[in-house]
């Protein structure tokens, strides 16, 4: 009964503070969101130790401490390891941490962040915006593609026919967790094209999860692998992003493969997938034909 009403204080007594840092906006300082996110660890922490002790002595209904149990869930966060940052304030993408570009082109905007531009039309072959293309030309283009997907260029699908990438594509080798948390901020200037980034593994960087948004389309959840790629869950409804002005996504994955996205603060879906149980390689980022700005980034693993 003791541990009961202890039990009772503590949850009541945390509960006007965990709310108060639940809320917290995320693009605060990094130092501040960090303390708050400890604060509430720490109070999450706490409760699933008196929970466990409670189930060891039967102190209270199984029930109550499986739904008390899940109730702490919903606020607890694995991933405590920050894994991968940047915001690109520097001005320097190459170093701490090191991008690699495989396909288009990348810069800096100052003051703006990461950003690609990629004109679809720029990208078909001469001969076909001219409506002629010959077998001799088409088997060449076939042939290159083939050969570009051999050399591991298959994520930027150039067009080895004009040497134009038709997508901008760059990555960042570093591990990360089979668990993580995702937080990344993002602009859309162009109503068209579609962005796409996630985890990825293997040199080719050609299994992993990714999330793909298409502008005034839908924002889709996919498993990828070199066989192709799925959809585990998609928003149902458009999703209109362009009015240049910088977004944020929060995209977690728990230990038991729960996937839950978030935009803007405000949950989207949650979908579980366990198709990949091993660690992460890095951190990929494909613009397939719009103009888009990465201000911020963070990456998060388990210990």
């Amino acid at each position: 009964m003791r541990f009961l009403i202890g039990l009772f204080v503590f949850v009541l007594v945390g509960a006007p503070a965990s709310a108060e840092e639940r809320y917290s906006p995320w693009a605060g300082a990094e130092t501040s969101a960090s303390a708050e996110r400890g604060r509430l660890q720490g109070f999450v922490d706490r409760l699933n130790t008196l929970i466990d002790e409670g189930e060891k002595a039967r102190a209270a209904d199984p029930r109550f401490l499986r739904d008390l149990r899940g109730l702490a869930r919903g606020y607890d966060r694995p991933w405590r390891k920050l894994v991968l940052a940047d915001d690109f304030g520097d001005g320097d993408f190459t170093a701490d941490p090191a991008w690699t570009v495989t396909a288009g082109r990348y810069w800096v905007e100052g003051g703006w962040g990461l950003r690609s531009k990629v004109d679809p039309a720029a990208s078909q072959p001469q001969q076909r915006q001219q409506g002629k293309v010959s077998g001799r030309d088409a088997a060449l283009a076939i042939l290159g593609t083939i050969l570009g997907q051999a050399a591991g260029q298959g994520e930027g699908g150039g067009s080895a026919a004009t040497g134009v990438a038709a997508a901008a594509a760059i990555h960042t080798g570093v591990r990360i967790t089979n668990a993580f948390a995702i937080e990344i901020e993002f602009s859309s200037w162009l109503g068209q094209g579609r962005l796409e980034f996630g985890p990825y593994r293997g040199a080719d960087r050609g299994s992993g999860y990714r999330l793909a948004y298409t502008p005034g389309g839908a924002l889709e959840l996919l498993r990828v692998s070199p066989w192709g790629s799925s959809v585990i869950e998609r928003v149902a409804g458009p999703v209109t992003l362009e009015d240049k002005k910088a977004h944020r996504i929060e995209w977690t994955r728990r230990p038991d493969g729960a996937m839950t996205v978030a935009l803007d603060g405000k949950p989207l879906f949650t979908a579980v997938d366990r198709g990949v149980t091993d660690p992460f390689d890095g951190f990929l980022m494909v613009n397939r034909g719009g103009d888009y700005i990465l201000k911020r980034l963070a990456v998060y693993g388990t210990e």
